[in-house]
């Protein structure tokens, strides 16, 4: 055998080593460091060589783990008779542990020899995995026959890409069976290829260390499945509960992680044969792709309150990273973007630990579950991705399944943290409830204590009230019995007046004309006063609230004109210009109330006007209102004074040197609204407007 050869060369070569040493020299220390370069030089001939054959004895099951040779394909060309040629040569060199070659374009050829005596069983399983490589091809010597021959082997093809349903046998791992001949070596060859992680381990079982380890497998994996399950419902019942997406993030990472452990641990070849190695690649590597993407989003959100602006930037890339994994592997180009997408995790994870401490501060009931489920994850990630890059030995904790149970850990702490972060919210929504409960009562008592406040001013208010009520009632009925007072008072001169003025009016006819329109404005002045004192003094109508008394229908037109005609008799030289309306215009109301009313405005644009300027009063239909406006020239005043002329006893500040009380159009607003109409004031630049607008009768 070629590994007794080399063991034989490399026993004589300690041996004259040794004789050579004693020969030449006497010192100790010379002879100590000659002596380790050479053992040196020895050890490295020997890693050449053919790895010392697996011998199966007592125990039910062995790993390959140190007995496998390796040689590296990288033109992914050559064939296994070739490989012989080259195993013949020396080609292949000792692998110490397992295979895991990284993310590498390479093909890699697992040599491995295996041995059994009399107390192993001839039957025996040989195990391989892990169950994501894309393409294992295995070749088996045959019993008795040339190693050195091609004819000699026969072929098994596995991988995740062979249809589970052709493979030796139906198993989440890589499974085939041997039948060993004793004391006699059996060697195979693996040819492995991966469009991800080209990785390789294998153990040797008996019949039953093989079911025990599938149904121990199995359990395991349902427990997993169960428990996370479980997490994942707990938390879709929480986001429905309480419509925060924080747990909806957390159940599609949850979903993810459970998805991407099936696919990779094989449960899925168990459940779907027949389509597991079309989608396999799809959910172990999409998979990845999902975690990425949900992982990232679900930080971003967790930590959002405390991480920095760069952070949050940083976990959003991640996400569209864990996109571009997915898209990747459809487009194949997943093997070139997963280092990127790992080494982005690794420094995730890291940002995550620091920012797990910082939630502490915010959060100190639950912070330090979240610190204990990131540094958890944080120690599971970093096994798996280092190892998937090839950084660390792929038998280095393999047993434990570390980012399965790392993850099992993770995902049930933050399902607890995030628990007791509705428990928190509660208690907090509790204890705001009692404040403003508190805060109610205090008001409620405030506020009954101030409508007793309120209710006793009131009474106090109320009782003033009716005291001036009374006092107004009281002066209403002096102010009646006033005007009474006043108009049988007034009448009496009022009598004597007017007879004078006519005789006076019979002594002047027959006289030359020269006080004919003296005469004529002392009759109207006095028969105007007549008027009011027998209409507006005597019945105090003024001051009712309606008008019903007196009302009829008036033509617009008729109406206007003889007042006109009245007030340019009573003013001879002030011009008042009339332009009447074409069309028929009839209201409802009151005559002698209106008659009041345009003698108070006519009065008040003859007393304001600019000397020598006229008053232009026009009336016009709009909107089935008639409309009247009287015009002149005089000081402008602002929108606000106009309204302020209507109020009782105000008057304007050019007033000084005209008589008045401040009540003049105080009644032609009482007047005016008695009739449903309106009145109001405007001035642009000189020019003063007053204008009416009364409803047509129906």
């Amino acid at each position: 055998m070629e590994v007794a050869v080399l063991q034989g060369v490399t026993v004589s070569c300690d041996i004259t080593f040794s004789i050579l040493m004693k020969a030449l020299f006497t010192h100790r220390k010379p002879r100590a460091l000659l002596g380790g370069l050479f053992l040196l030089l020895a050890l490295l001939i020997s890693t050449r060589a053919m790895a010392a054959p697996l011998v199966l004895g007592d125990r039910s099951a062995y790993d390959l783990a140190g007995s496998m040779d390796l040689m590296k394909d990288t033109s992914l060309t050559i064939g296994f008779a070739e490989v012989l040629h080259v195993a013949e040569k020396g080609g292949f060199h000792h692998l110490d542990g397992n295979l895991n070659n990284g993310y590498k374009r390479e093909a890699c050829w697992v040599r491995f020899t295996i041995e059994r005596n009399a107390s192993f069983p001839e039957k025996s399983w040989l195990r391989l995995k892990p169950n994501y490589v894309n393409y294992l091809t295995l070749y088996i010597q045959t019993p008795g026959k040339d190693p050195r021959l091609a004819s000699s082997y026969h072929r098994v093809l596995l991988g995740n890409h062979t249809p589970a349903l052709e493979r030796p046998v139906l198993h989440p791992d890589f499974v085939v069976p041997l039948v060993l001949p004793v004391s006699e070596p059996v060697i195979i060859y693996a040819r492995v290829f991966s469009n991800s992680s080209i990785s390789l381990a294998g153990t040797i079982h008996t019949t039953e260390d093989l079911r025990d380890y599938t149904n121990l497998h199995v359990i395991t994996q349902s427990a997993f499945l169960g428990i996370a399950l479980t997490l994942l419902v707990i938390n879709m019942i929480f986001y429905i509960s309480t419509r925060d997406t924080l747990f909806l993030y957390y159940s599609f990472y949850v979903l993810a992680g459970i998805i991407f452990n099936f696919a990779a641990e094989g449960v899925l070849t168990l459940l779907f044969p027949s389509v597991v190695h079309i989608v396999s690649d799809y959910l172990i590597y999409g998979g990845i792709g999902a975690n990425i993407l949900v992982y990232s989003e679900f930080s971003r959100k967790l930590f959002f309150s405390v991480a920095g602006a760069w952070s949050l930037r940083y976990m959003r890339f991640l996400s569209l990273l864990g996109v571009l994994t997915m898209a990747a592997v459809p487009f194949g180009f997943y093997q070139f973007i997963a280092p990127f997408a790992f080494i982005g995790t690794l420094t995730l994870v890291v940002i995550q630990m620091v920012l797990s401490i910082r939630l502490t501060r915010h959060l100190p009931g639950i912070g330090i579950f979240i610190v204990v489920a990131f540094a958890v994850s944080t120690l599971g990630y970093f096994h798996m991705l280092l190892r998937l890059m090839g950084l660390i030995p792929l038998d280095f904790l393999w047993d434990m399944n570390t980012v399965q149970f790392t993850s099992l850990i993770h995902i049930t702490l933050i399902s607890i943290a995030l628990s007791e972060r509705i428990r928190m919210s509660e208690h907090v929504l509790a204890e705001s409830a009692f404040k403003a409960l508190n805060a109610a009562k205090e008001t409620e008592q405030k506020a009954v204590a101030l409508a007793n406040q309120m209710t006793q001013e009131l009474r106090n208010s109320k009782s003033k009230i009716e005291v001036a009520l009374a006092a107004e009632r009281q002066a209403l009925e002096q102010q009646h019995r006033f005007l009474s007072m006043l108009s049988h008072e007034y009448r009496t001169p009022l009598a004597v007046i007017s007879g004078n003025l006519d005789i006076i009016d019979f002594q002047e006819t027959g006289k030359p004309c020269g006080y004919d329109e003296e005469l004529t404005a002392m009759h109207l002045a006095v028969d105007r006063l007549v008027e009011v004192m027998d209409v507006s003094l005597e019945r105090s109508r003024l001051t009712e609230p309606n008008i019903q008394d007196g009302v009829k229908e008036i033509a617009l037109a008729s109406f206007l004109s003889s007042q006109v005609v009245l007030m340019r008799a009573m003013w001879p030289l002030q011009t008042f210009s009339y332009t009447e309306a074409p069309d028929l215009q009839t209201i409802v109301g009151d005559p002698q109330y209106l008659k009041t009313a345009l003698f108070n405005l006519l009065d008040n644009a003859r007393k304001y006007s600019l000397s020598g300027s006229p008053v232009y009063i026009e009336s016009h239909i709009e909107q089935l209102e008639a409309v009247i406006t009287i015009k002149n020239k005089g000081v402008a005043f602002t929108s606000k004074e106009g309204e302020e002329f209507f109020d009782k006893y105000s008057r304007g500040v050019n007033s000084h040197d005209t008589g008045g009380a401040g009540v003049g159009l105080w009644l032609v607003r009482q007047i005016i609204e008695q009739h449903n109409g309106q009145v109001r004031l405007s001035a642009q630049h000189s020019t003063i407007t007053a204008t009416i607008r009364i409803p047509l009768a129906i």
